[in-house]
């Protein structure tokens, strides 16, 4: 027990170096649904730089030179290249101080069609798996390696979603209405969204 409560404060000292809130850009590459010819040479208006940290809209002229740019440095940039799981292993870590006893908020924040389900959620039980599937797979695993050490898990879930700053829960019964929840603070200044259901899961299932 002493060595998990090292490895806690060292984690933790980590994770305040590193900064506690942090800002990542992922590029979205062509998909057949945006009307390009992906077989030719598309030049995007957004690209990452080899440093991982810069990402820059171009600007280009009719005849494809670049006409104005301009250019951002993030924590981290992803470009359309990186995979589901080269996401989730820089965001993994914060999973595990979540597991540790600490606070943690990871959302995705664009435009329509800019990607934001496709990395939290992602599509099927492959690599295409998302943040959620990912993270819910990772305290799986550590519930297992914990176990025989004396620890206990069980772990709630709250499924919501803010449409035109409209919440409402996903884990409605079915057949039931979509009705508008509250999002509220306890005694304890703690954030809650008021009538969502908790469901129990197990995350080894």
């Amino acid at each position: 027990l002493e060595g998990d409560e090292e490895r806690r404060k060292m984690h933790n000292t980590i994770q305040e170096l590193r900064g506690n809130i942090r800002v990542y850009v992922r590029v979205r590459p062509f998909l057949p649904g945006d009307g390009v010819d992906l077989e030719a040479d598309n030049k995007p208006c957004t690209t990452c730089k080899n440093d991982n940290v810069t990402a820059e809209i171009v600007k280009l002229d009719e005849a494809g030179s670049i006409e104005d740019s301009h250019s951002w440095e993030f924590d981290k940039t992803f470009a359309g290249a990186d995979g589901q799981e080269d996401i989730f292993l820089e965001v993994s870590e914060f999973v595990q101080s979540a597991l540790d006893g600490f606070n943690v908020c990871l959302f995705s924040y664009g435009q329509t069609g800019s990607g934001k389900t496709h990395t939290m959620q992602g599509s099927g039980h492959g690599e295409q798996r998302g943040i959620i599937p990912r993270a819910i797979e990772q305290i799986g695993v550590y519930r297992e390696l914990m176990g025989p050490k004396g620890w206990k898990y069980e772990m709630h879930v709250t499924f919501i979603e803010i449409y035109n700053e409209i919440v409402f829960d996903l884990l409605r019964e079915e057949g039931s209405e979509k009705t508008e929840l509250d999002i509220k603070q306890d005694t304890k200044g703690k954030t809650y969204c008021h009538g969502a259901n908790m469901v129990l899961v197990d995350p080894t299932d």
